[in-house]
């Protein structure tokens, strides 16, 4: 997505840039505004990054979940609610660093995923009552037709409502280079900062994890020959990064929107068209699928 010399050049088509990023912000300066929450202000983005890193713990990605044993009946809530505590510490970094920046970027991650986590559950229902569980693994492994087919209005939908749970262009509101100069991330440097950049870039790809175990089968597809584990991982792989280039180039397609057309975007569209599809939903699942597979 990006036509600059500097990322090409670091490793083979550039692969190696966010680990060079990453080395040259460590290796900074730790900078701390004197009327900033101190506490909070050290500790929210490395818990930010520590409770995202563990919600994908929780994904099938062989066939069996990182930590063994530990899929549970429930755990479809349990990650989305990771989700949303992340989200939360999003928050309180912006919000302790006592920048009238920041404190923007901060009421405005706090203001944008609370309304769109409703519709975002709401829709994490429709595969959940497809595959009558609540655990991903289950749902995961119930799609003999993947549920993108099945129901591709809440595949749709729930990819437009993860776009703006993860601040994604155009839901990109709380940074806002244009309006607060970097939002929550402004008085952030160093280690500090690196942390908030990887807890967004895992992000991506929790969501896109969500998206792939929820509606495309999850690692699940063709074994050819060999160990059944080897083509799990492949086909998660492929998918994951498939929904990954789809949301880099909605996010690339799409100007910004500006925070009151986030908010009427979700409460008065998304929000009634998540009802809708999760009553579709039911509806064609108790009366027609059983008819037609």
């Amino acid at each position: 997505m990006q036509n600059r010399v500097g990322p090409s050049l670091t490793g083979p088509s550039g692969i190696l840039q966010p680990l060079a990023d990453f080395i040259k912000l460590i290796t900074k300066e730790d900078i701390i505004p004197r009327d900033a929450k101190k506490t909070v202000f050290r500790f929210a983005p490395i818990l930010a990054f520590s409770v995202i890193v563990f919600g994908m713990c929780f994904f099938p990605i062989d066939g069996t979940n990182i930590i063994p044993n530990s899929a549970f009946s429930g755990d479809l809530i349990f990650d989305l609610a990771l989700l949303t505590i992340v989200n939360f510490l999003m928050f309180l970094s912006g919000w302790a660093s006592a920048s009238p920046y920041g404190s923007i970027g901060a009421a405005r991650v706090l203001v944008q995923f609370l309304g769109y986590d409703i519709p975002l559950f709401l829709l994490a229902l429709s595969p959940a009552f497809l595959a009558q569980s609540l655990s991903i693994s289950e749902i995961a492994t119930a799609q003999n037709i993947p549920f993108v087919i099945l129901a591709p209005w809440a595949f749709i939908l729930f990819l437009i409502a993860m776009q703006a749970e993860l601040e994604k262009d155009p839901f990109d509101t709380p940074n806002a280079e244009s309006e607060l100069v970097g939002g929550l991330e402004t008085e952030y440097c160093g280690g500090r900062l690196a942390f908030l950049h990887l807890t967004r870039d895992v992000q991506i790809i929790f969501g896109a994890a969500i998206v792939v175990e929820l509606f495309l089968g999850g690692p699940y597809g063709p074994v050819f020959f060999g160990f059944p584990t080897f083509w799990y991982t492949l086909w998660f792989i492929l998918k994951l990064l498939g929904v990954i280039v789809l949301s880099e180039y909605l996010a690339s397609l799409f100007a910004r929107l500006r925070i009151d057309q986030v908010l009427t975007g979700n409460w008065k569209i998304l929000l009634p068209l998540s009802i809708l599809s999760l009553i579709l939903t039911v509806a064609l699942a108790t009366w027609i699928y059983p008819w037609v597979m």
